[in-house]
């Protein structure tokens, strides 16, 4: 029909509408173009992240990040090949040359329904140097994840299934922050220790708090009913600390080992002072929706709606409340704030909040080649589902052509986590004291028609 061909297009586009949304931690070109298996591999500036061991032994003794950037986008349901198939799709007529099976269209959605990830590396040129076995670094990044519960996809094609709880919990974040970091390595024989010491300025945080905010929808043999809350927190500045540990041996017949713990310990205390909040936290504030130290929640109820609710013509009102408010937390429970000027809002003695930055484990083996280059192998995981990190080995294999030294070509292939699959190429200029380096790479997916969504990096470093 016409108007299930409608409601297919509406699908397709809104899930179009925002695909540009990716997640990866991939901080420089050269490590995008291995698929990030760099552990034992990633030199001077570029260690800190992922190995800070690695100061020991950097085949050059001065590096300085001149400029560059990395940036992410994916999403985990549409790619090229699953938009043309289902824009403008038909799913109610079974003759239609468009007919698309909703229960099988269904049935494909991830558990988690749609999820649009982004993540912004921007290191801060002229601050990001190493020499010798020491580096200090400043970066930027910006994080965002969000998306639709598959509950909602259900309602909007499948309608209110009898005796199934649709669920429509949500989980949005975004998130920015600057890591200020001092890296140095210490060198014992054969292998090296590395350690990072992190200052992090939290620049704003938007999202639903995941501990006090659900939402379901029921259709029974009467009727249906729902009910939700949802408590999204904002904050504007913040500040906190982490530390990064590595170790790794230096080259033996060619061969490399090497482990690190990133960001152990990471946490955040949003609303506290920091300098970064200090410059610009008033233009900060300008760009988010409420005041400092403010809150937003919103409920809704429907209350066991029947037929007969609607044969006595109740008002819709009394069958489907919601309300919306800000508000602030403090130690005995959240306080409606629209009637407190923003001086009492400051005067207020608000609970803490806090949230833990990703730690990633990461063990590496590299092989140099004679003639060819170099191999690397890398095992990485998380420790939680929550921001670049996620639960779940991944496996990183990387290759490195040096036959030419001033163009070395690069490959790689990342497999399991969120992303499942990652296909990466690079390559890099090196001519003097100059180094360029691009890397790019495709998620969930091999192909350029498959792929649901890729990754971005350019790099110049000044090495001596």
């Amino acid at each position: 029909m016409p108007g299930s061909r409608v409601r297919g297009g509406i699908v397709v586009l809104v899930v179009g509408t925002v695909w540009l949304w990716g997640q990866s931690h991939i901080p420089d070109a050269r490590s995008l173009g291995l698929a990030g298996a760099v552990t034992t591999l990633a030199e001077g500036i570029h260690a800190v992240g992922y190995n800070p061991a690695n100061l020991a032994y950097s085949t050059k003794d001065y590096y300085m990040n001149l400029g560059g950037f990395a940036y992410t986008l994916e999403n985990n349901l549409l790619s090229i090949e699953s938009y043309n198939e289902f824009n403008g799709a038909d799913f109610v007529d079974t003759l239609s040359a468009d007919y698309v099976n909703k229960g099988e269209w269904l049935a494909g959605l991830p558990d988690d329904g749609l999820r649009l990830r982004t993540i912004l590396h921007f290191p801060v040129p002229g601050i990001n140097w190493s020499r010798g076995i020491t580096a200090f670094s400043s970066e930027v990044v910006v994080f965002g994840d969000l998306g639709l519960p598959k509950g909602l996809f259900d309602l909007m094609m499948a309608g209110n299934t009898i005796g199934d709880s649709l669920d429509l919990d949500l989980n949005e974040e975004l998130q920015g922050a600057v890591e200020w970091s001092f890296s140095f390595a210490v060198p014992t024989g054969g292998a090296a220790f590395g350690f990072t010491l992190k200052y992090l300025q939290g620049l704003f945080h938007l999202g639903v708090d995941q501990d006090s905010s659900s939402g379901y929808f029921l259709t029974d043999t009467t009727g249906f009913e729902g009910e939700g809350r949802y408590l999204i927190r904002q904050a504007i500045g913040g500040s906190g600390f982490g530390l990064d540990i590595g170790f790794a041996t230096e080259e033996i017949d060619g061969y490399r080992f090497g482990i690190s713990l990133i960001n152990a310990l990471g946490r955040v205390r949003w609303h506290g002072p920091s300098l970064t909040k200090d410059l610009l936290g008033g233009i900060i504030e300008g760009l988010m929706p409420w005041r400092e130290n403010e809150y937003f929640l919103y409920t809704y109820q429907v209350k066991e709606i029947t037929a007969f609710d609607y044969l006595q013509g109740d008002p819709p009102d009394s069958l489907f409340q919601n309300e919306s408010y800000t508000v602030i937390e403090t130690d005995t429970g959240l306080v409606r704030s629209k009637k407190l000027t923003s001086a009492e809002l400051e005067d207020i003695n608000l609970k803490p909040f806090v949230t833990d930055y990703p730690t990633l484990f990461r063990m590496g083996v590299s092989k140099r080649i004679e003639e060819f280059g170099l191999v690397s192998v890398d095992l990485i995981t998380g420790f939680g589902d929550y921001l670049w990190a996620s639960r779940g080995w991944q496996l990183l294999v990387g290759a490195e052509i040096l036959s030419a030294p001033s163009f070395p070509l690069r490959m790689g292939l990342r497999y399991g986590g969120a992303d499942r699959t990652q296909l990466s190429i690079g390559f890099g200029i090196h001519k003097g004291p100059l180094q360029f380096d691009m890397g790019m790479s495709l998620h969930n997916g091999i192909w350029l028609h498959t792929t649901k969504g890729f990754s971005l990096a350019l790099g110049l470093t000044l090495v001596r």
